[in-house]
Parts: C-alpha cells; structure tokens; sequence
C-alpha cells in the first residue's frame, strides 16, 4: 500500500484534470431559476388559455356607424352580450364603414352565410317604440345568428339598414303576394287573421316585367297551417267605408293598419277547403275584403249598349243587374263620332256573367256564346237596358236590366262580332225629358198678354170699381149705424132683464124651481119607498095592504 505521508509522483496535467472533474461534479441546479420557469409556463398556459377561448372576428360594413363606438358598444342576441366592437374604420373607397367585433368563442358555429347584423338604435315607429334601452347605454350590434354550412365560417358581412322583421328561430311560412301597387304597406306592417296578429310584411319589390308589386309576407306558426290554396289576402289598411241601406259601414283591421298599413286572409266556404300550399306560393293581393269575397267565373257574355243621354257617373266596373241582382258589370266605354254626320256616340262594353243565373232550356251552358234564339225572344218581351242612379250621394250610375212590355220593338242586331243590348232612356232621363216638357209648356204661355190684361183690370178697379164702393160704403155707414147701434142697446137690456128674472137667485122663477125639484126628489123617494114594499111584499098587488 502506498505510505499516505510520502507523496504521489502525478504526471504532468493530471492535477488540472482532476480539479475539473471535481468542480463539474460540485455543479448543481440554482433555485434562482425556478421563478423564470413558472413565469414562462404560466404565461404559456395564460396564452394558450387566451388562445383557445379566443372567438372569431368578423367585419361587418354598414353605411353609417352611428353611435358604435370601438372598445364600448357590444355585440348582442336576444339581449344577451356574445361579443365587443373592436375597431371602426372607413373602407377604402370611403362608401362605407367597416366595424370590427371579437365574438365569444360559442358563436363560432353560427357564422353561416344567412348570419345578420344590425345597428340597434332608439325608433320610433307605427307600430312600437324600440330600442330604448339605447338611451342610457349607447347603440349596439345586433345578431341573428345562423348555423355554418358544412363546417366552414364566413367572417365577411354585409349589415342590415334596418332590423330584420323576423328572426331566423322563428317557425313559420314565408309566402309572396301580388298586388297592382305597393299601397301604404310597409316592411313591418302586420299581417291579421281574424284581427289576430299573425305575421308581418318582410320585403317589397317589383316584378321583373315591371307590371306587379311582389309583397313578401311571413306568416308565423300556427296561423301558416291555416293558408290553403283557397286562401284570400286583402288589403286592410286604412278605413274602408261603404254606404249602403244599413247606412254607413266603417270596417278597419286595427290602429296600426291605419298608420302604416296591414294585410288580411282569410278561408271562405265558397270557395272550398283548398290544399296545403308550400313556402313561398304566390297569391293575389285584393284592394279589400269585398273583393276578395268576389266570385270569379269562367264564362262571359260581351254585349254593346247605346244611350242618348250622358253617361257621367258611370265607372268601369260598375254593376250590371236584373231587378237588383247583380248579374255582370261594365267593361269600358269611349266616345265615338262620325266625321261625315258630326254624330257621336258612347258604345258601353259589358259583360254578363251566366254562372250567376239559370235559364231553363238552354242548349249549352259551357259556351262562351250567345244563344241567338234565346236572346231575341228576350228581347221581343221587352228586355231593355236601363241607366239608374246607384247612390244618390255620390251620383254614381249602374246599369239595369228587365221587361219593359211597352218599350218601342228592337231588332236584333251585331257591332263588331257583339250583340247590341236595346236601351231606353233611364230614370233620370225620363225626369229630365218631363221637366223639359213641362218647362215648353210653361215657356208658351202667354206672360205678356196676361200681364197686360191684368193691369188694366186693376187700372179699372182704381178708376171705376173702388171709388164706387167707397161710396156705397159712406152710404152704409150713416143709413145703417144708427139702427145698429140702437138694436145692439136694445139687446143688452133685453139680456140684463133676462138675468134678473131667470138668472138672479132672488127671482120668482128661480124659488119655484127650487120648490119644484123639492116636490120631484119627495116623489122619487115615495116610489122607491112602494118599489121595495112591492118587492119584499108581491102579493099586496092582489090583496091590497
């Protein structure tokens, strides 16, 4: 064993090498590291956490960004905040402002292409007030979310002007009415069934040929299981006033469809039950419910009309009817003149409709002709067509059919491939023809000559007549008045002796008329007396008392 006390004899280097292998294996881990690395992983594990919860950004652009302010107005559905505005700047051509909002991370599944945003501000409008809540806590994004097709996500939109009128969970039908005009409907104006709130108007547009108004309604559950293919819609807005025997009839869906307008439907019986109808199934529009409850029928009968008289307050559309029954209305009607004979005439167009009516022996209800034979033999027992007032308010005119036995003979004739209907002249001709006549009559009288006869019948009566009767009556007065006066003295004292004899309760006459009824009330009171002795005793008749 080497002696510890003698020293090693170590090659040359050896004690380097040792000295470093000594000070690497005395190196250990400092605690001064510890704080850096639970630093570094709980920032790691802050930004991981930052980075998974972190929700989508979208742009939206609207035209105006007023009152969204960046890092203050939020994002909201259904009044619950799903996200902040982050920034709001111009697009580069200046049209427009494009905001930037960070959403929550659970709206990432609904950035389908159907997703809508909006600028909520405080309005006032015909049928609410919303938004109001705006006042106090500034404008606001609203969201109509909508699922991503096929996984993928659109961060790109295009904001709405104005809020939606329906949202995307809401269940219902949407369906497409045509109308001549767009009315005083607006986008939000109601849709009533039975004056039950049941939907709204979501869009106006016109049609591609540029003759119709498409009026995109959406009908909400349950009221769009009650559309069928019988269905009418009509207007109700504003206040539908009618004038008939009744008096006046004043029909309004409600306030609201006053102010901005609403649309009705309905289902009537005579038009059958109808079948289902799928979204977007096209309708028409009627002007009113009147209309809507018209009838449309498949056959018509044309004819021509000719009246003298002037036809003001007649309208296209005016009734056609027989003793008060509407059978058919008035097409058209122009002037026509002639230039050879200055003559002008007023050719009526109109239009029987005879589904409304039966005719017994008639060959062939389905035509769309007239039956010649049936029509001349009408014509032979005096059917005319009349002109009469159909409200006298108004002045308006109809015309009216019926048998007029002693209406001049009319032939049968055509105008341009159509019957001509024979006419008399109406009521109010007929009245004005009479007071003509009346006023001929009276204008042939003659005025003057009477006028003149009677002047100088009065100037006789000055001269002649009155100056002797004036005579006559001086005459009268002094011969006569003095015996009057005399017989009307002789008269009141024949009344006042009259009075004192018969009439004064101290005359002779008056106490013999009180002794008188004496005498008369003590034998009326005796033959009482014998009157009830005869009855309780009969047989003192034949024995005596």
């Amino acid at each position: 064993m080497p002696n510890p006390e003698e020293p090693v004899v170590r090659p040359p280097g050896e004690a380097y090498v040792k000295e470093a292998v000594w000070s690497a294996k005395k190196r250990r881990f400092s605690t001064v590291w510890i704080v850096p690395i639970v630093a570094l992983l709980i920032g790691a594990l802050l930004i991981y956490k930052s980075i998974s919860q972190k929700g989508p950004t979208v742009q939206i652009s609207f035209k105006s960004a007023e009152g969204i302010i960046p890092g203050k107005s939020v994002v909201k559905y259904k009044d619950i905040k799903v996200g902040k505005v982050t920034d709001v700047r111009f697009s580069e051509d200046l049209k427009s402002v494009i905001v930037t909002a960070e959403l929550n991370k659970e709206m990432r599944h609904y950035l389908g292409k159907k997703t809508r945003f909006w600028i909520v501000n405080a309005r006032l409008t015909a049928q609410s007030v919303e938004g109001l809540d705006t006042l106090l806590s500034g404008a606001y994004i609203g969201m109509d979310p909508h699922p991503s097709e096929s996984g993928g996500k659109t961060l790109r939109f295009k904001g709405l002007e104005e809020p939606p009128v329906i949202l995307d969970d809401l269940q219902g039908e949407l369906f497409i009415l045509e109308a001549a005009d767009k009315g005083s409907l607006q986008i939000g104006s109601p849709v009533y069934y039975k004056k039950l709130e049941a939907g709204k108007v979501t869009s106006t547009r016109l049609s591609k040929d540029g003759n119709r108004v498409l009026i995109n309604v959406f009908v909400r559950s349950p009221y769009d299981k009650l559309v069928r293919s019988t269905t009418r819609f009509w207007d109700s807005s504003g206040i539908d006033a009618t004038i008939g025997p009744d008096g006046v009839e004043i029909r309004t869906a409600s306030l609201t469809a006053i102010l901005s307008g609403g649309i009705c439907f309905g289902n009537f019986p005579v038009f059958g039950e109808g079948k289902p109808v799928e979204s977007k199934h096209h309708f028409v529009l009627f002007k009113n419910l009147k209309e809507a409850k018209k009838i449309s029928y498949s056959r018509e009968l044309y004819f021509w009309v000719y009246f003298d008289g002037s036809v003001r307050g007649l309208k296209e559309g005016a009734p056609v009817e027989f003793r008060g029954v509407k059978i058919g209305e008035v097409v058209s009607f122009f002037l026509v003149g002639d230039a050879q004979s200055a003559d002008f005439r007023i050719p009526i167009l109109i239009k029987i409709e005879p589904e409304r009516f039966t005719i017994t022996g008639e060959k062939d209800r389905k035509s769309s002709q007239v039956d010649a034979k049936i029509f001349k033999t009408l014509i032979d027992k005096g059917l005319r067509a009349q002109l009469q007032s159909a409200n006298l308010l108004t002045g308006s005119l109809l015309i009216e059919l019926d048998f007029h036995p002693d209406a001049p003979p009319a032939q049968l004739k055509k105008e341009n491939g159509l019957y001509v209907f024979p006419s008399i002249p109406g009521t109010i001709e007929s009245l004005k023809s009479d007071a003509q006549k009346i006023l001929d009559r009276i204008s042939s009288i003659p005025f003057e000559e009477i006028g003149g006869r009677i002047n100088s019948l009065l100037k006789q009566l000055d001269d002649e007549t009155l100056p002797q009767l004036n005579h006559s009556m001086r005459q009268l007065n002094s011969n006569l008045l003095p015996s009057f006066t005399k017989l009307i003295e002789e008269s009141d004292q024949t009344v006042e002796e009259m009075r004192k004899n018969y009439l004064d309760t101290n005359a002779e006459i008056h106490k013999k008329m009180l002794k008188l009824l004496d005498e008369i009330t003590r034998t009326s009171q005796s033959v009482k007396n014998l009157t009830d002795y005869l009855n309780r005793h009969p047989e003192s008749l034949i024995r005596g008392r």
